[in-house]
């Protein structure tokens, strides 16, 4: 998963909440269960995807979907938080892109104990976008949830969004907040992103949906193309995603309350280099100029490159400054 700077939570605007630990009813166990699941195979092809073979059983409403690389540090919090939802009427497909880890170990382990887990392999790594256009592709429901590798649902996460889309049905994306997790569990404080639609298309520019909480109808999401299979490893896969999403017209809402305990470390501003950033603003600008943003708006989507390239010693303190002029917690 690419996690982005520009949503980091600075250990100095903690909500009341930080210092606690997750709940352990959030990190529930599961059970081994007598027998073997087959596991899916599928052969990669360069221009195409390949097919769940079709089964005899009634097509479930809802697949959540996992990217995964080398995720095996976090990775069985992460399904057990799935497994163990309130809602259970699922298909749980993951695509391991390659892995060198114990990931694909842990996989396996899992999906002997619980059928409704479907395990796609890449042949080789070929990054989290391309993972999941896989994923869309193959599933076989009308919609799907995103989930990662690192973060943990809790557990009524998916009640509360399925309730929610079939009392407002003209929605397509729906997300949610989530609280921001250190390595260790403990929460750091609130993540908050805006709540309508008009809101959500205002500040499009800001990526202003928490990807792991969204919840997407898998048909509006092909037919404006889905995740791009094309696209480099280390690119925001959502960010590219919801400006095409927002240009076509589809229906935004963010649930407001958490949805997802949200894991935050060092690793991340490790893992979001000056390509990456470069690439993020890059994607910023022309998703401006494709849903005809405010001129602020593309000095906006220039923050994280700004924060990337400052001494660690003052990021936080700039993070900080420029948090009263972010719109998505006004």
């Amino acid at each position: 998963m690419v996690k982005k700077f520009e949503d980091s939570p600075s250990p100095k605007r903690l909500a009341d909440v930080s210092g606690q630990k997750v709940p352990k009813s959030d990190m529930c166990p599961i059970k081994a269960k007598q027998g073997k699941k087959e596991k899916a195979k599928l052969s990669h092809l360069p221009s195409a995807f390949c097919h769940l073979p079709s089964r005899a059983k009634p097509v479930k409403p809802l697949t959540v979907l996992m990217g995964v690389y080398n995720g095996e540090t976090y990775l069985s919090e992460a399904i057990a938080s799935i497994l163990n939802q309130t809602f259970s009427d699922f298909d749980f497909l993951i695509i391991n892109d390659a892995s060198t880890d114990a990931t694909g170990t842990i996989l396996e382990k899992f999906a002997q104990q619980d059928s409704r887990i479907k395990i796609i392999t890449n042949d080789q790594n070929y990054g989290l976008a391309y993972s999941l256009a896989r994923g869309v592709e193959v599933a076989q429901t009308s919609w799907i949830a995103r989930m990662d590798a690192d973060d943990i649902a809790i557990r009524d996460r998916l009640a509360k969004q399925m309730k929610y889309l079939a009392e407002n049905p003209e929605i397509d994306i729906l997300g949610g907040y989530a609280l921001n997790i250190n390595e260790q569990g403990e929460i750091l404080g609130t993540r908050k992103v805006p709540i309508s639609n008009q809101k959500i298309t205002q500040f499009i520019w800001t990526n202003p949906l928490i990807h792991p909480t969204v919840l997407f109808r898998r048909s509006a999401i092909l037919n404006i193309g889905s995740y791009s299979d094309k696209v480099r490893k280390r690119i925001p896969e959502d960010y590219h995603l919801w400006f095409r999403a927002c240009a076509a017209g589809l229906q935004f809402a963010n649930l407001p309350e958490p949805l997802i305990y949200y894991r935050f470390s060092e690793e991340n501003f490790v893992r979001n280099n000056l390509q990456f950033l470069l690439a993020h603003v890059l994607i910023g600008w022309q998703g401006c100029w494709l849903v005809k943003a405010s001129p602020w708006a593309y000095l906006g989507v220039t923050k994280p490159l700004v924060l990337g390239i400052l001494p660690p010693s003052i990021r936080y303190l700039v993070y900080n400054w420029l948090k009263q002029f972010d719109p998505r917690s006004k």
